[in-house]
């Protein structure tokens, strides 16, 4: 399950996973282009990136970042049920 998070000015939009067994979140970048998405995605706590396909070094960069400022207020929403159940 994938709930919402936020969308970027750019119309990327960011979502997260419920909190795995193994204590992992998922946070998915996906950005509509003229043939399909951009997609990455940033598995929580290890921060590693596990595919990107489309986002540029900067973009990637940016998405690192946002996942450290943000994972504690994700995994507060994922253990909740997304954001419109908080």
């Amino acid at each position: 399950m994938l709930y919402p998070y936020i969308e970027l000015p750019d119309e990327t939009i960011i979502t997260h996973s419920e909190i795995k067994k193994d204590n992992t979140v998922l946070i998915n970048f996906e950005q509509p282009v003229e043939n399909g998405f951009h997609e990455a995605r940033i598995e929580l706590p290890s921060y590693k990136l596990l595919y990107n396909r489309g986002f540029n070094d900067k973009q990637v960069s940016f998405f690192e970042e946002f996942a450290h400022k943000n994972s504690a207020v994700i995994y507060k929403y994922a253990r909740l049920g997304g954001i419109e159940n908080a």
